[in-house]
């Protein structure tokens, strides 16, 4: 997800700069910049594709997902959906992997064309992070979730490569909560919508009225541990709620 820098917080062109060196150097070191986290609750998503056949695993907690590992994911192949583990990001030269596909355009770039096409996917989360920009070093890490910590699918894209699976989420315009911290959101899709995008039949006419903004009503966000930055980190904390007066924008 793309982030605007907020230069009017501190003002003037070189936090601007100095805050995409700092994004560069996070993405370098693969450590938090866009992650998911997921738990055992599936039963939403097994339940509805119980009549395609048998769903594979079912995966283990994870509260923080960051790139280039591995997270649970939905494809229909032969007519039978089933959930497998995918590296988050796809592959794409040397060591770099592109976690995000704007749904505006993926249909029309030919890094995504094929796919967009023929390699839909659903990405099974309950939430993911991304962090708000606090000065030219310091990043607040916030978790974006369903109320009720409901299962959120994602619109996501895969590839097969010799070395593994990959995958990228879809991203929309950000509703009223995400865009409080970030200008871009994954794109996350209702039950109704969950068939159609796996249907090896649909159309770029029918696919891309899904790629849409999800309601913000539905949603709840707070500030959480800076340790979610932290490089391996993963546990309960990684979820849990910053006294007010930690959080940078306080509660929503």
């Amino acid at each position: 997800m793309h982030r605007s820098g907020k230069c009017s917080k501190v003002g003037g062109v070189m936090f601007h700069r100095a805050h995409a060196c700092l994004r560069l150097v996070l993405e370098l070191l693969a450590v938090m910049c866009n992650a998911l986290r997921y738990n055992e609750s599936i039963q939403e998503l097994t339940g509805a594709f119980s009549g395609f056949g048998h769903l594979g695993i079912v995966p283990p907690v994870r509260y923080k997902v960051a790139p280039s590992e591995p997270a649970p994911v939905m494809t229909l192949r032969g007519g039978k959906a089933q959930i497998g583990m995918m590296n988050f990001g796809l592959m794409g030269r040397g060591s770099s992997r592109q976690l995000m596909a704007r749904g505006e355009t993926a249909a029309e770039l030919p890094m995504f064309r094929e796919a967009f096409q023929t390699r839909r996917c659903l990405v099974i989360a309950h939430g993911f992070y991304d962090s708000e920009v606090l000065s030219k070093t310091l990043l607040q890490p916030w978790h974006f979730h369903r109320k009720g910590d409901a299962l959120m699918v994602l619109a996501g894209l895969w590839e097969s490569r010799p070395e593994g699976e990959s995958f990228a989420i879809l991203s929309a315009a950000p509703n009223a909560l995400v865009l409080r911290v970030i200008d871009r959101m994954p794109v996350i899709l209702p039950h109704t919508a969950w068939h159609t995008w796996l249907d090896s039949e649909a159309t770029r006419a029918q696919l891309q009225p899904l790629l849409t903004t999800y309601d913000a009503a539905d949603m709840e966000a707070w500030p959480v541990t800076r340790k979610v930055n932290t490089k391996g980190f993963d546990g309960p904390e990684c979820i849990a709620r910053l006294p007010e007066q930690q959080g940078d924008l306080g509660f929503l």
